[in-house]
């Protein structure tokens, strides 16, 4: 039995003594007292009860170093163009080394957070910790108060970026259990376009945790279309936060990936802040071994005329388990809200378990709201019919469920990266290894 006391009083004396300075500055003291005063998830709390923390709070870790890796593995897994915008971090610090960033003549700023609280103040003090997400949980609140540095874009008005941002964090154990954290902010101001990938790996098999925070503001008729890979390594756990807050007929898109990782946990919050706004969310989770994903999903309709919809797909192997918690608020003066939101999952084998649980909060009459999930084994009819057309078993079986998640992989628009997930599903789902899928070792020696 873990003394979760004992757990977090350890973590935060790790953080106080030897991590930097944290970005919050305002409300330090606050922030430090909702970490003091919170406690971990357990069984007992409604929003984590089919998800176990024993597996992250068992370790003993110590802060991930900045460090330096091979130029290598920054092509490797560099999914766009190489001189598209590219921010690099690893164990949660920036490398300025590794990234590629534009001249632009617009204003558009865009690197490591740390540097930007200092170079743009006005900008940073406006919306950091605004959505209310340092208050969320225990995590949050970590995050809040010691995460030292993270990706920083800021899109000024009446501006379109044409070529994606791909922020790329590595993880690297170096033979040790590491604990890192990373806290991102992206603000799109009126009239605004941007496409953001946000992909994560691991760069050794060490048991390692990353706790990410993210806050998103998307300003009047901005569109913000945003990527989330996680590939991690097999051994490698996440804690992933995603706040976002959407004014005046903005559109906010979130496709999630997640491949591996040992315990994975996204949360997304989307609040509706006048009418209009539309947000699509879509997840894909492949879990195996004895891995865990957990997707909980919250969305806040708190205005008129608002959009959501939410689709989320896994296929679970072996003994691994998925949970899915998806909830949509509709406020009283919500009206003309169109709500809809869908869960599948396909099991495997007989020890993979998805635990599913679609929620509508409604306190509005002149809505459309929707919610369905299903889980169930591999077709046993679809899969005789492609067998009696000669296909082989195994083969057939791969078709079926590559086509059960292709509508998920075809809602990401952006080619060169739809095609890399594409084909690292594809390779996964026919039981064949890939090399950076879930981590890659690096030689110490090189």
């Amino acid at each position: 039995m873990i003394d979760t006391d004992i757990k977090k009083k350890e973590i935060i004396e790790l953080f106080s003594k030897h991590s930097e300075k944290g970005l919050m500055i305002n409300d330090k003291d606050e922030i430090i007292d909702l970490v003091n005063n919170l406690n971990f998830p357990d069984s007992k709390t409604e929003a984590w009860k089919k998800t176990d923390l024993g597996n992250i709070l068992k370790h003993s870790y110590i802060l991930g170093k900045k460090q330096d890796i091979p130029d290598e593995y920054i092509n490797t897994f560099s999914f766009y163009e190489l001189e598209t915008n590219r921010l690099v971090f690893v164990n949660g610090h920036y490398s300025e080394k590794y990234s590629t960033v534009e001249v632009f003549n617009n204003k558009i700023i865009m690197g490591s957070i740390k540097e930007s609280k200092l170079s743009h103040r006005n900008v940073f003090d406006n919306y950091f910790g605004k959505t209310g997400i340092s208050k969320n949980s225990i995590f949050t609140a970590l995050n809040s108060a010691y995460a030292a540095d993270g990706a920083f874009v800021y899109i000024p008005e009446n501006t379109s970026l044409e070529k994606p941002i791909h922020i790329v964090n590595f993880v690297h154990g170096n033979n040790s259990k590491v604990i890192t954290q990373s806290r991102n902010l992206f603000i799109l101001e009126k009239n605004t376009h941007a496409s953001i990938i946000n992909s994560y790996h691991s760069l050794s098999s060490d048991f390692t945790l990353n706790n990410v925070s993210t806050e998103i503001y998307t300003g009047e008729n901005a569109n913000l279309k945003y990527f989330m890979f996680q590939g991690e390594g097999n051994e490698a756990s996440q804690i992933n936060h995603t706040f976002a807050e959407q004014n005046k007929g903005s559109s906010f898109k979130m496709n999630t990936s997640t491949l591996c990782g040992s315990t994975v946990r996204n949360e997304v919050f989307v609040d509706f802040k006048d009418e209009h706004c539309v947000a699509d969310l879509q997840g894909l989770y492949l879990p195996d071994k004895e891995q865990h994903v957990d997707n909980f999903i919250s969305i806040r309709h708190s205005k008129p005329n608002c959009v959501s919809h939410q689709l989320y797909k896994g296929i679970i192997d072996n003994k691994a388990q998925a949970v899915f918690t998806g909830k949509v608020y509709v406020a009283k003066d919500a009206q003309k809200t169109d709500a809809a939101q869908s869960n599948k999952n396909l099991l495997l084998t007989d020890n993979a378990k998805a635990f599913s649980r679609p929620q509508l909060e409604i306190y509005a009459d002149d809505v459309s709201c929707a919610h369905g999930s299903t889980t169930g084994q591999i077709d046993t009819e679809a899969l005789f019919y492609l067998k009696s057309r000669g296909i082989p078993e195994r083969r057939a079986k791969t078709m079926l469920m590559t086509a059960f998640v292709g509508d998920v992989l075809d809602k990401i628009d952006i080619k060169q990266y739809r095609e890399y997930v594409k084909f690292l599903v594809d390779r996964r789902l026919k039981g064949q290894e890939v090399e950076g899928l879930c981590s890659v070792k690096i030689c110490p020696n090189c």
